[in-house]
C-alpha cells in the first residue's frame, strides 16, 4: 500500500511521530498490529511498543494547546459529582495548556464507549476515563490505541495493561479500604454477628475489589456471619431498596452492615429508621463523604474508610509529566484517611 509506505517513510525521516502514524494508519483502515507488521513483519510487537501511545516517555508533538477529554461513567452520587468538579476546575486552571471536553454516559456502559469515541472524532489528544465496568470498557480503550490516543484511567480501571493498553491508573487501593473497615469490625466488636452487604455496581472494578478485600480479612473470623449480600449500585436510593429486603427478610437479626460506599450506608439507615428499627448497628462503609464522616462523629456510623474524589490535581500533574515526555508509572495510589470517632470531627472538612 502506497500510502503506508510514504506514512513509513515520514515516520523514519523524523516527519511525522508516531501518533501521527498510527491515527493516519487508523484512517487507512489499519490496525496498530498492522500498521506495526508493514513496518517490520520481523518485528512487529517492537514496532507496535514503539508506537503505542501508552508507553512512555511517549515524546508527543508539540503544541501550543492539548486538548483533553473526560469520559465520566455517570454522575448518580457525591462522590462522582465532586470527582467530575475537581476535573473541570483543574482543566479551568490549566486553560493555558488545555482546552476541555467533559462527557457523561448516565451509568450507561455502551454509552460510555461510543462517548470514547466521540472524543477520539473531536481530536482529543489524551483521554481520561472512568471506566463504568471492567470488560466491556475494553473496546473504548480499543478504539483509542487504534486511534493513537492516549488514555489514563482514574478511579477505576477497565480490563488490559498499563503501560500497553492504557498508560496508568489512578486510583485508591480498593482492597486495602475493604480490609481496612473489615479489620476495624475485628478489632471492635465481641461475639458473634450477623451482618449484610450492600455491594457496588456490579462488573465496576471498585465493587468488585470492596468486596473481595472485605471477604479476604472477614471470613478468617467464623463470628461474624453473612446473612446476604446485594447489588446496591453506589446510590442511596438503590442502598435502601436493598436495606429494606435485608429487613424484611431478616428484621432484628441483623447486627451489621457493611456498604461498599456512604451513599447507600446512608440509604441503608433511612431503611432502618422508617421500619422503626432502633436496634443500634455497627456499620462501615467507604467514600468519606461529609455526611458519612459526620455520622461517624455522631456515633451513627462506626468507621468510614475515604476514597479520595479530588483527582483534577493529580491527573493533570500526570497530564503534564505525559506531554513533557516523562516516564509515567503505571500505578499511581491516591492516599486516603480512616475515619473512626476519635478523629471524624477533626477530619470533617475533608469530605465531600
Amino acid at each position: 500500500m502506497r500510502e503506508l509506505d510514504k506514512l513509513a517513510a515520514d515516520l523514519r525521516a523524523g516527519r511525522i511521530n508516531r501518533f501521527d502514524f498510527l491515527r493516519a494508519a487508523a484512517g487507512l483502515g489499519l490496525t496498530a498490529a498492522a500498521a506495526a507488521s508493514a513496518l517490520d513483519p520481523f518485528n512487529a510487537l517492537s514496532v507496535m511498543a514503539a508506537t503505542n501511545p501508552n508507553v512512555t516517555p511517549a515524546h508527543p508533538k508539540m503544541k501550543s494547546k492539548y486538548k483533553i477529554g473526560f469520559s465520566q461513567s455517570e454522575l448518580n452520587n457525591g462522590f462522582r459529582v465532586t470527582e467530575t468538579d475537581s476535573m473541570a476546575q483543574e482543566a479551568k486552571a490549566r486553560s493555558n495548556k488545555y482546552t476541555y471536553q467533559f462527557t457523561n454516559a448516565h451509568s450507561d456502559t455502551n454509552q460510555q464507549v461510543t462517548d470514547v469515541n466521540t472524543l477520539i472524532a473531536a481530536g482529543a489528544d489524551l483521554i481520561v476515563l472512568t471506566p463504568r465496568e471492567i470488560q466491556p470498557l475494553r473496546a473504548a480503550t480499543n478504539a483509542a490505541l487504534k486511534a493513537g490516543v492516549p488514555v489514563i484511567e482514574i478511579d477505576r480501571t477497565s480490563a488490559g495493561k498499563a503501560g500497553v493498553d492504557y498508560v496508568t491508573v489512578i486510583e485508591s487501593n480498593f482492597i486495602e479500604q475493604a480490609r481496612r473497615v473489615a479489620n476495624w469490625f475485628i478489632a471492635n466488636t465481641v461475639g458473634n454477628l450477623n451482618y449484610v452487604e450492600l455491594l457496588g455496581s456490579t462488573g465496576a472494578s471498585p465493587a468488585i475489589d470492596r468486596h473481595n478485600g472485605f471477604h479476604a480479612v472477614i471470613d478468617k473470623f467464623p463470628r461474624f456471619h453473612s446473612l446476604g449480600a446485594q447489588d446496591g449500585d453506589f446510590t442511596l436510593v438503590t442502598g435502601k431498596q436493598v436495606m429494606t429486603n435485608f429487613i424484611s427478610k431478616y428484621g432484628s437479626k441483623i447486627d451489621m452492615i457493611y456498604a461498599a460506599n456512604d451513599d447507600m450506608a446512608v440509604g441503608a439507615l433511612q431503611a432502618l429508621k422508617q421500619a422503626g428499627i432502633t436496634k443500634k448497628m455497627y456499620i462501615g462503609s467507604i467514600d468519606g463523604s461529609r455526611r458519612g464522616i459526620q455520622d461517624v462523629a455522631d456515633g451513627v456510623f462506626s468507621v468510614v474508610v475515604q476514597s479520595n474524589p479530588h483527582f483534577g490535581p493529580i491527573t493533570f500533574d500526570t497530564i503534564d509529566k505525559y506531554f513533557a515526555g516523562k516516564k509515567i508509572e503505571p500505578f499511581i495510589q491516591v492516599t486516603d484517611h480512616i475515619y473512626t470517632k476519635v478523629n471524624a470531627k477533626s477530619l470533617l472538612n475533608t469530605g465531600f
